[in-house]
C-alpha cells in the first residue's frame, strides 16, 4: 500500500514499455474530458488486439486503469494521478 494506504503502491520500472505506452495513450485521449474507449484507444495505439487486451487487462489488474462502460463498450480512464486533465491547473483546484 501507499502512504493513503488506498491504492497498492506500483513501481513504474516494472511496466513494460506497451504498458506504458497504452496509459499514456488512455491519459491523452481522456484529455477530451471523458473515458477513452477501447476502440478509441485501439485506433491511436495501433496494436495487435491480442496485445491491447491484454494490456488493458494487466493495467486494470494492477489498478492503474478503471474499467467502465461508454455506451456498450468498455471505456478506461488512470485509476489515480497527481496531474490535472485541465490544462494550467493543477489537481483539485
Amino acid at each position: 500500500m501507499n502512504s493513503r494506504g488506498d491504492r497498492p503502491y506500483v513501481d513504474s520500472q516494472s511496466l513494460r514499455d506497451v504498458d506504458t505506452y497504452v496509459y499514456e495513450t488512455i491519459a491523452t485521449l481522456e484529455y477530451t474530458g471523458r473515458p477513452a474507449t477501447r476502440g478509441q484507444i485501439a485506433a491511436v495505439a495501433d496494436l495487435d488486439d491480442q496485445v491491447l487486451d491484454e494490456t488493458l487487462t494487466e493495467l486494470v489488474r494492477r489498478q492503474l486503469l478503471v474499467q467502465s462502460d461508454a455506451g456498450g463498450q468498455p471505456a478506461f480512464e488512470p485509476a489515480d494521478r497527481g496531474w490535472s486533465t485541465v490544462p494550467e491547473q493543477a489537481q483539485g483546484m
